[in-house]
Parts: structure tokens; C-alpha cells; sequence
């Protein structure tokens, strides 16, 4: 029987299924990725291997991610919706929000004598929560060209954040890791839940 022959029979009794065999690629480069967990919060997420964990944020709200590429920053954090507010429960709405965060950071920015150039905001969700992406570049005086994704939850008591920060030159690289890493996300329990916490006024 020659090996042609054998490698015929292998393949018929045996079928290779190139969809599964091609989808499973992705999984695999998954598979070694760590998990971090909040403890405050309970959200959790997986990071690739090759990331660094920084140290907790002040209060345990968070932590910051240093991937393999220099000057670049993920930071994830969550924090308690207090604030008074347009929502049903007199608490800042997502839209309230975000727009209170446009103009901390333009301001922030603007102490350091940095224009910020802002991109069209991006509806999505995290952790299955409606959710909104602020996306803007700028120039920084040593480390050039940057840019920097907000991606921000907001339910009734809680709330979740995402920052990416990474040189604009190599945006397209890291952010599909970024995208792969918040399909992990797991919020840890529900951020709509009743606060014994009421509004400031």
C-alpha cells in the first residue's frame, strides 16, 4: 500500500473540517492569556501573556496593563454613579457623562498646552451594557503622534471604563488585542443593581 493510498483512506475516515480548523486559530493564540479580577468591583478580564500588570489604581478601582509596545498604556477601571443626573433614578445618564468627560480631558490636556483632536464617538456595548467609545489624537512633545480610546459603561450604581493609549503609528496593531481582551470582560455583577448610595445634590 503506498502512502498515497493511506493518506486517501486517513482522509475519508477522518475528515478535516476547515472551518473549525481555521476558527480555532484566534482560541489558540487566546488560550495562555491571564486573568485579572477586581476586587472592589468584580469585573473581570483576560490580557495577553505578554502584557505587564501595573499596580492597583487608588481605592481598588482599577488597574493599568503595559502591552509590549512602548509608550502605550490600557488602564480599567469602574467607579460609583453618584452624580446627580437626567436618568430616570436622578443619576448622570451615559450621554451626561461622556460629554463630562470630554471636557475633563480637554481641559486637562489643555493645562499641558495639548490640543486634543477629536474623532466621532462609537456607540457599542461592554459586558453587555450599552457603552460609548471616545476616540482622540493629539501630539505629546517626546512621545509624538498619540491616541487614545475611551471606552465607557454606565448603569445606575456602577460604572466601567477602558483607556487605550498607544502611538497613533501603531494603533492598528494594538487595538485588535484590545477588542479580543474586552470580549473576555465580565462586569462580576449587575452595575444597575439598587445603590444604598443616593445622588449628590
Amino acid at each position: 500500500m503506498t502512502w498515497m493510498v493511506l493518506l486517501l483512506i486517513l482522509a475519508v475516515q477522518f475528515p478535516v473540517n476547515a472551518d473549525r480548523a481555521f476558527s480555532a486559530a484566534p482560541e489558540d493564540d487566546e488560550r495562555g492569556w491571564k486573568l485579572y479580577t477586581n476586587a472592589r468591583f468584580g469585573f473581570s478580564v483576560r490580557y495577553p501573556d505578554d502584557w505587564r500588570l501595573g499596580n492597583p489604581m487608588p481605592d481598588g478601582a482599577g488597574v493599568t496593563l503595559s502591552p509590549p509596545i512602548e509608550h502605550s498604556l490600557v488602564a480599567l477601571s469602574a467607579h460609583m454613579n453618584i452624580v446627580a443626573g437626567k436618568s430616570q433614578d436622578g443619576r448622570q445618564t451615559l450621554d451626561e457623562f461622556t460629554a463630562a468627560h470630554r471636557r475633563i480631558m480637554t481641559e486637562l490636556y489643555g493645562k499641558k498646552s495639548i490640543t486634543l483632536k477629536w474623532r466621532a464617538d462609537q456607540d457599542l456595548t461592554l459586558a453587555g451594557f450599552p457603552a460609548k467609545q471616545l476616540t482622540f489624537t493629539y501630539r505629546d512633545e517626546k512621545q509624538g503622534e498619540m491616541i487614545e480610546h475611551h471606552i465607557m459603561s454606565l448603569g445606575r450604581n456602577e460604572g466601567r471604563g477602558v483607556r487605550v493609549k498607544v502611538p497613533l503609528a501603531e494603533d492598528a496593531r494594538l487595538m485588535p488585542s484590545v477588542m479580543k481582551m474586552l470580549n473576555s470582560y465580565e462586569p462580576g455583577r449587575d452595575q444597575n443593581a439598587v445603590s444604598p448610595l443616593v445622588p449628590k445634590p
